[in-house]
């Protein structure tokens, strides 16, 4: 599960690491379902792009905002679920961070943990974008975070991590011919060692 993460970056510097045009954007170190942000789509006319959207998808189909935010699909799932198919099928996206959080602990004592890269670089999820219909003519963007399995650095603090994908793989995940089998065979756990940890 992944529900908070740092995106406190200057959309100048984040614009130089991504080597893509960034949008303004409100730097957020706890980052949460509900808020708007970066995320790297490709869109109609086949360009790579930074586009904000809020956290949270709302498929085409939904007629209202769900009372939930969807703020994480399952990897395990993803192209079977009508929330996410359509989406993992025709509407990829790479979601940049400089960490995620995770707690641990009882309610009112939880320790909130920081991971991120060792090297301080980026992290770069799989997720899925969608856009609907508000109703007044415009287009609500939206997207997701996929999830898999722990890796070692992950597992003594949480049952799920978000999908990190490196140089090669974010190029296939952004490839609308990518095989969908090979797609969610690279939505598996991070190797270990890609993270480190700290109390937040």
């Amino acid at each position: 599960m992944c529900g908070r993460y740092d995106i406190e970056i200057d959309p100048k510097t984040l614009s130089a690491m991504l080597g893509l045009e960034v949008p303004d954007f409100i730097a957020d170190a706890d980052f949460s379902p509900g808020d708007t942000g970066p995320v790297i789509a490709v869109g109609a006319d086949g360009q790579t792009k930074v586009v904000l959207m809020r956290w949270g998808l709302e498929p085409s189909w939904m007629k209202e905002k769900p009372t939930r935010p969807m703020f994480n699909a399952r990897a395990e799932t993803v192209a079977e679920k009508p929330m996410f198919r359509s989406a993992f099928r025709k509407k990829r996206a790479l979601v940049p961070a400089r960490a995620f959080y995770e707690w641990t602990g009882k309610p009112g004592s939880k320790t909130k943990w920081r991971f991120s890269r060792p090297n301080g670089n980026l992290l770069i999820f799989a997720g899925l974008w969608e856009a609907r219909d508000r109703g007044d003519g415009q287009k609500q963007l939206t997207f997701t975070i996929l999830t898999t399995t722990p890796n070692a650095d992950a597992a003594d603090y949480h049952d799920r991590m978000p999908v990190i994908l490196d140089d090669n793989a974010q190029k296939i995940w952004l490839d609308p011919e990518a095989d969908p089998q090979f797609l969610l065979a690279l939505a598996a756990p991070a190797p270990d060692g890609t993270l480190k940890v700290d109390a937040a």
